[in-house]
């Protein structure tokens, strides 16, 4: 045991140094830029130590590019773009399309009767039935999860995708040997998708959202947060977005989307791995040209205009109280949000940060506790999150006056240089696990270039840490940190009338 815990000592500490002195030339000279006439830019970090590469497609469209009335089609659109194209994932791609059309007329007469003065159940049920026996028609021409079932074929790791507040990402990792295959299938999926499987695949969004947010008290207690957080902005709605709104989405809805944000303008696809800036261009020209140009997505003109009190939001269900705070806080583009991530390692990253240390390991009024900078997104002014989940017999209330306890110390006493260098040298630390690892790294040169405006802005991190000092928690407490600046949301258990008289 002794022996592990050395080693353990040993690798912690090399690569303490390793943050310490960390050099970003030796990764810089192996990343490489170009950009095609059509004005897509793709970014390669090679890596011969392995024949394997990784692929990232990522889209600057997500949440808060949505409206009224189309809230989660950034999401519904990242499952439709696993469902192939014209050429993948069909039979018979004329006569799919003759019954893709059918549906579409029928649901449209579905909406149409939905949302008339009186909906007549009836007519619905006849409808509803129509679009279900097309449903099963169009079935018989589809090679559902053909996509897939090629890459996996062909040694597919990772396969997956992510929909955010600010963007959209596809990526996975293939054999390096199959540079081409990648090439062929990924700007297909770009250039000529088919949203075939559209009503079955609504229902598994729905289904989704029931799961993970309507029956899930966690889920609940963060949509509300959001909602009373974000008055003017479109970080108010969750990512899935409202039942209403995934209900009432079309298939056209979807195409018309896809126009105005998949376009080579808006998106940058980045590389890592097994593979030479010769071939990368090469297979780059020859599939991903046909994507039509475009001009990067715009910020969002609506601001979140300064809050003017405390807002709360209780939640009372049958389960186990929470709490979470959201503080409002830059963008990623401002020099606090760097400050931000620090304060995090002081607050309750690591087993000694003041939280942890205080609520779970001494005091044991929580079971755990924790933060985050960026939440839903960071592109925009977003929210600091601290949150604590009560161990038994404790209330929310305990919770919140010692998270107050900790944040009037940060304004009235500074951080000691030993407990500040700490923090900042674990967040170097996890940063330079991050670069070792390609795929990670590249989602991070990603969204520096676009987020940032350039993918050398991720090399900045560590000088950015190290400057982090005293005076600047201080005044991040002092300036963010503040009762009128936050919302608080909380899961209580509902008491029966018994119970509360009793009292």
């Amino acid at each position: 045991m002794k022996r592990r815990i050395w080693v353990a000592f040993i690798l912690l500490a090399t690569t303490w140094l390793a943050a310490a002195d960390f050099d970003p030339s030796r990764f810089q000279d192996r990343i490489h830029e170009f950009t095609l006439d059509n004005g897509l830019k793709f970014i390669l970090l090679e890596d011969h130590s392995v024949p394997i590469a990784s692929f990232v497609t990522y889209v600057n469209a997500g949440g808060s590019d949505e409206r009224i009335g189309i809230f989660g089609i950034s999401h519904f659109l990242e499952h439709l773009a696993f469902k192939g194209t014209s050429e993948v994932g069909t039979t018979d791609i004329e006569a799919e399309r003759r019954l893709m059309a059918e549906m579409d007329r029928v649901f449209d007469r579905i909406l149409a009767e939905k949302d008339s003065l009186e909906p007549d159940q009836k007519k619905l049920e006849v409808l509803n039935a129509e679009l279900e026996k097309l449903k099963e028609e169009a079935a018989k021409y589809v090679k559902s999860n053909e996509f897939t079932s090629i890459l996996t074929r062909n040694g597919v790791v990772g396969l997956n995708a992510g929909t955010g507040k600010d963007s959209t990402m596809y990526f996975y990792s293939l054999p390096s040997n199959r540079l081409e295959l990648w090439a062929y299938l990924e700007s297909a999926r770009f250039t000529d998708p088919v949203f075939r499987e559209f009503y079955k695949e609504r229902g598994v969004i729905m289904e989704e959202r029931r799961v993970r947010t309507e029956n899930q008290p966690v889920g609940k207690l963060i949509e509300e947060l959001q909602a009373i957080a974000f008055k003017d902005h479109p970080y108010h709605v969750s990512i899935v977005g409202p039942m209403s709104n995934i209900e009432h989405i079309t298939r056209q809805d979807v195409y018309d989307y896809f126009r105005r944000h998949y376009h080579a303008g808006n998106m940058v696809i980045g590389v890592a791995g097994d593979v030479t800036p010769k071939q990368l261009r090469k297979m780059a020209k020859k599939y991903f040209s046909a994507i039509p140009e475009g001009k990067r997505n715009p910020l969002v003109f609506s601001d979140e205009k300064p809050q003017l009190g405390e807002k709360t939001v209780t939640i009372f269900e049958n389960s186990q109280p929470w709490l979470v705070m959201g503080y409002h806080i830059p963008s990623v583009r401002h020099p606090d949000f760097t400050r931000f991530q620090v304060l995090n390692y002081l607050l309750t990253m690591g087993r000694s940060s003041r939280l942890n240390q205080r609520m779970v390991k001494e005091e044991k009024t929580a079971l755990a506790v924790g933060s985050m900078a960026g939440f839903p997104g960071n592109k925009y002014p977003s929210l600091y999150l601290v949150f604590a989940l009560p161990n038994s017999g404790k209330t929310t209330d305990q919770l919140l006056n010692t998270i107050e306890e900790e944040i009037e110390k940060l304004k009235k006493e500074p951080v000691s240089a030993e407990e500040l260098d700490s923090a900042k040298t674990r967040m170097k630390v996890t940063v330079m696990r991050q670069m070792q690892n390609d795929l990670y790294f590249m989602l991070g040169l990603l969204q520096s270039e676009v987020l940032q405006g350039s993918w050398r802005k991720a090399f900045d991190a560590m000088r950015e840490i190290d400057a982090v000092n005293a005076g600047d928690i201080r005044q991040l407490a002092e300036k963010y940190l503040v009762r009128s600046n936050r919302s608080i949301a909380r899961i209580e258990k509902e008491q029966s009338e018994k119970e509360e008289v009793s009292e």
